[in-house]
């Protein structure tokens, strides 16, 4: 038996930062087990997950605009208020450049647990 730890991953070289996705992995319990000294089946178990997990949602302020424009991308113009002109949603549509590629370079941006 085993679970999936994940985690959100942002592109934090950006106002606002861009999600990019998610990343995971998958963990045997019985090395839980050996850890934590518990059951995997227990409700113990579950409760020290709970108090040891240090998960939280980021804290992202947006703009009026920069809300406008993730209400835009996410269901086009019928979606938004408008608020803002579709030219002032600063860094939420982005912009193509040629031959380079739309990832980010420094995924290590994510680690300061902000």
């Amino acid at each position: 038996m085993g679970t999936t730890n994940s985690a959100p991953v942002f592109d934090r070289s950006v106002d606002p930062p861009l999600f990019l996705g998610v990343v995971a992995n998958d963990v045997y319990l019985d090395a839980f087990e050996q850890v934590l000294g518990e059951n995997a089946q227990s409700s113990t178990m579950l409760q020290r997950f709970i108090r040891l997990s240090i998960a939280q949602c980021p804290k992202i302020d947006l703009s009026e605009c920069q809300l406008e424009g993730l209400r835009y991308l996410a269901g086009g113009e019928e979606a938004t208020c408008g608020i803002c002109n579709s030219s002032d949603y600063p860094g939420i549509i982005p912009t193509e450049c040629p031959f380079k590629p739309d990832l980010p370079t420094n995924l290590w941006q994510n680690t300061d647990g902000e």
